[in-house]
């Protein structure tokens, strides 16, 4: 059947029109797998030793809830291990850091209000909160929106998670520790129960650069080889899990694209 003049016109124009929104969508794809990258580019392995494995899943809103409270006075009502204390004051920390930093980000004269990012020593006791309250029963929508907005920026959500699961170890530990002084009371623990750490890290960047580093306690460990081996093993385990994941998400770009009819100059330039 041939088209007449005024057909092709319309077929030309809702073409014409179809073309920007694909590429608005395929932008649209390409920023949201930019934040997956983030996520994917380096590997990341750490080997340490804890009494026990939980299967405390991530739960964002649960896991502020959680870690927001943390403070000197905080410790001593939850029964906190003294050895502990530390570590766990430095997880908080670390939150109101990054939180800090997201605030400068968007709004550099923010700095002065931050002296958590101009007094590195200075401790999270010291200084007024600035996160939003999550524990706050009589929060007004406008505060309630802001903690909704702060778990949606990825960069934070990244951040929580890892703190996250360093608490949980933290929580693991303290039971430990608690259970054992009540067994044994007149055990010294700050030196006799070591405290869960990292004894061996490696992380290796998308660019190819690899950084091991290795806690001077796993030389003098006992068990050095075999926890050795275990690190070297993981670190190959994981390398190939790490690969596969990117040669999919790549994969999955690319088919994204063809589908849709992008051509490879437009997904070499985005």
């Amino acid at each position: 059947m041939v088209k007449t003049p005024n057909q092709q016109d319309k077929s030309s124009k809702k073409k014409e029109n179809s073309t920007p929104r694909l590429q608005r969508n395929l932008q649209g794809f390409m920023n949201s797998l930019s934040d997956v990258l983030i996520d994917i580019t380096a590997l990341e392995v750490n080997t340490m030793v804890v009494e026990q494995i939980t299967g405390n899943k991530f739960i964002p809103w649960q896991a502020y809830r959680d870690i927001y409270p943390i403070s000197g006075a905080y410790l001593g009502s939850r029964n906190i291990h003294p050895s502990l204390s530390d570590r766990y004051l430095s997880l908080r920390k670390q939150l109101e850091i990054e939180y800090c930093l997201i605030l400068t980000e968007k709004n550099p004269a923010a700095l002065k209000d931050c002296p958590i990012l101009l007094e590195p020593t200075i401790s999270i006791d010291d200084i007024p909160t600035k996160l939003p309250n999550p524990l706050n029963s009589g929060a007004s929508a406008a505060e309630i929106k802001k903690i909704h907005d702060l778990l949606d920026n990825g960069r934070f959500l990244r951040s929580l998670r890892k703190i996250f699961e360093l608490k949980s170890a933290l929580d693991n530990r303290n039971q430990a520790l608690n259970t054992r002084e009540s067994a044994l009371p007149e055990t010294n623990s700050h030196t006799a129960l070591p405290t869960d750490l990292i004894y061996a890290q490696t992380i290796i960047q998308l660019d190819g650069e690899i950084i091991n580093r290795f806690d001077k306690q796993v030389l003098e460990h006992e068990h050095r080889d075999l926890l050795l081996k275990i690190h070297k093993d993981g670190v190959m385990a994981g390398e190939i899990q790490w690969r596969g994941l990117l040669r999919f998400v790549v994969n999955l770009a690319q088919s994204v694209l063809v589908r849709h009819g992008a051509s490879k100059d437009w997904f070499n330039q985005n």
